[in-house]
């Protein structure tokens, strides 16, 4: 078992809170409007990360990661957050082909947490 296997693949308290927020202000499109901006910013993920290594932006590469880790973590992907906490660690190493690889070889984890937060 990896360390991804490990962590649980969401997180309902946040999403909890979340849905409070939604009770609160009268409005239920706060939490799948945060689910569709991640899913954009995931999509988007590889082509931005590509740029920065070819720009030699080592910076931008583990942001871009660090981004949506923290995107993912207050949403409730707890696993997704864990996968991009892994991108960002190799990027800020040099590793860019690791994180490529890490990111490249979690295409079904990446599409179980979000389809799991439009379901929550």
């Amino acid at each position: 078992m990896n360390a991804l296997q490990a962590v649980p693949l969401l997180d309902r308290s946040c999403i909890d809170e979340i849905r409070l927020v939604e009770r609160a202000t009268g409005r239920n499109d706060v939490f799948s409007g945060f689910v569709a901006m991640l899913e954009r910013n995931v999509a988007a993920f590889p082509a931005a990360f590509r740029q920065c290594v070819a720009q030699g932006d080592a910076a931008g590469a583990a942001r871009a990661a660090h981004t949506i880790k923290g995107a993912s973590r207050q949403l409730g992907a707890q696993a997704l957050g864990e996968l991009f906490a892994e991108i960002e660690r190799c990027a800020k190493a040099g590793d860019y082909a690791g994180a490529q690889r890490t990111f490249d070889g979690s295409a079904a984890l990446v599409a179980q947490s979000l389809s799991a937060l439009k379901a929550a």
